[in-house]
Parts: structure tokens; sequence; C-alpha cells
């Protein structure tokens, strides 16, 4: 008889949702990449054949964003969105798209992103500083090329010149960026990996280390990393992925607002001097500080969130 794959071994349910990502990937960019052309008025072989240069064209940023809704679909959400059927008989309960154990964690998930704001500054130009004082300069100059390529890409997305632009951006950088981004690294692969390796704070290091990874921005690995490990903790302290989607939202759309006022600059690097210095630790301190409030008003257990396997049809009707 066929079961819920939650209760099949965790490195099983990991290949299967590896797999679902493939199968979802080809898929989804034959359409998505059909559907982007079409929209443009342009060739299937001329999108796919775009090069990092042609990314940056701002007569091309419509193209760029279609690809981006695309991956948010294709990539981060029907496969999490499948497997959590096929895992469980509460699909949304599973993958965290439920309220939280309290509903004052929303808040304090907030915080504690605003809280970081300072504190990713700070990590930004220590990561920065690691890069060129332990890597030779031709590595560094490949890190370097990688960086404007994909900063330039970036750049040609949230180049916002109207309020419409603004909202565009905050759709497709907050909103769709903070769900798709959430559900699939805290809500799927995070709950896989705290399984197999039967710990929480591993599970939890190791999915941000993933979440970074896959961004491909050397220069900003460790601060998006620590985030990740931020995310990987609200989510896991309040039960609930809402906390960590509305801190992932707020993060980028500060970001974005500050942009478009030209408070900050999109193509500043990070820089230090003993204030930020003293300011990033105080930042990281508040974030520790409501993560250890959180956690002690916490009413999660791993045995809540893994309990003992059941034999049942993913197909059966749903016992009360």
């Amino acid at each position: 008889m066929h079961t819920y794959l939650r209760n099949k071994p965790a490195w099983i349910q990991l290949i299967v949702f590896g797999g679902l990502v493939g199968v979802t990937v080809f898929f989804g960019l034959i359409i998505g990449v059909w559907l982007v052309a079409h929209a443009n008025e342009l060739t299937v072989l001329q999108v796919v054949s775009m090069t990092p240069e042609d990314s940056a064209r701002p007569e091309l940023a419509g193209v760029v964003r279609g690809l981006l809704i695309v991956q948010f679909f294709a990539i981060f959400l029907l496969p999490s969105l499948i497997f959590a059927y096929l895992a469980d008989p509460h699909p949304m309960n599973y993958a965290g798209l439920k309220a939280p154990d309290k509903k004052s964690f929303i808040l304090l998930g907030i915080l504690v992103i605003v809280a970081a704001f300072f504190m990713v500054g700070w990590l930004s130009f220590l990561n920065q500083e690691l890069v060129s004082r332990l890597l030779g300069k031709s590595a560094q100059q490949w890190i370097e090329k990688g960086e404007t390529e994909t900063d330039n890409t970036l750049r040609n997305i949230i180049t916002m010149r109207s309020a419409g632009e603004l909202l565009k951006s905050l759709l497709l950088v907050g909103i769709l960026a903070a769900v798709g981004e959430e559900l699939f690294f805290r809500g799927i692969l995070q709950r896989l990996f705290i399984q197999i390796f039967r710990s929480v704070w591993p599970g939890i290091i190791f999915t941000a280390v993933l979440f970074s990874a896959i961004h491909g921005q050397f220069m900003g690995f460790i601060p998006r990393m620590i985030l990740g490990i931020v995310l990987g903790a609200l989510y896991w302290y309040s039960g609930s992925l809402i906390p960590a989607i509305a801190g992932h939202f707020i993060y980028n759309s500060v970001q974005l607002v500050l942009i478009y006022f030209k408070v900050l600059d999109a193509d500043s690097k990070a820089n230090s001097n003993g204030i930020i210095t003293v300011v990033g630790i105080c930042s990281l301190a508040a974030v520790i500080f409501l993560l250890n409030y959180m956690r002690k008003h916490s009413l999660t257990t791993y045995a809540k969130v893994y309990p003992p396997r059941k034999e049942e049809s993913p197909f059966d009707e749903e016992r009360e």
C-alpha cells in the first residue's frame, strides 16, 4: 500500500523532492520560456540564448522579470506544494503554511529581521575582507566578474523610475521571493535536513548554507547564510512559516524602498568603521536576544514536528 512520504526515510523523501524539482523545472521552463518569449515578442531561441550582458540591458528588463516569475513557479512553488501533498494528509500544515503557535511570533519575526539590518551590513564588510585577504588575485577576479554580472542583472530588475515600477519590484523581489524561497528552503528542505541529521541546528545551518550558495554571490555569502539561519530559527520556534515569510518580505522590501528613494545605493559596497562595527555587534546581540525569547516561549518539539510513522495512503479520505 502506498504511504505518505513523511513515513518514508528522510533521505528517500529528499530524493523524491529532488526528482520533483527536476520535473517541474524541465516542463516549467519549457512552458514558461515560451510564454515569456511570446509576451515580449521574441523567439524562444532569443530568450534561451541570452547572455549576462543581455540580462543587464534595460530594454530586456521585462524578459528578466518574466524569467524570475517562471523560476518562482517552476523551481520553488510547484515542487514544494506537490511534495507537501504527497508527504502529509494536511499539506499546508506540513509545509508550515499555517498560523504560528502564538500570534505574537509574527511581530517578533519582523522585529528580528529589522534588528538584523545593521548586522548584515557589518557581516558584508567582514565577508569582503575575508575574500580579499584569503583568496588569490585570480580567484578574486573570477568572483568579482561573477558578482558584476549578477549585480548588473539585479540592477536591471530594481531600477525603478516610478511608483508603478516600485510596486512591480515589491511583488517580484518582495512577495514572490519571500514566499517561494521560504517554502522551498525552510518549509521543505530544512524540515528534511533536520530529520536527516536528527538534530535541529545542524539541519537549520546546512539549509542556510544551501540557501546562500544558490544565490551565487560569494561577496554576500556569510550575511546571507546568517540570515538563512535566523529565518530557519524563526520557522522552528514559531511552528509556522508565516514569521519567516513576513521577515523575508520586510527585509527585501525595505531595501527596495530605500533604493527607490535613493537612501541606499544599489551599487554601494559594504564598508566599516568603529561605529559600524559596534552597531553591527549590537544588532547581532539584539537578534540573539529576540530569538532566545522566542525559544523560551516556543511550543515546538522534535516529537511534535516528526510524529511516529503511520501507514496510510495519500489518497485515503481524511479521518477526523
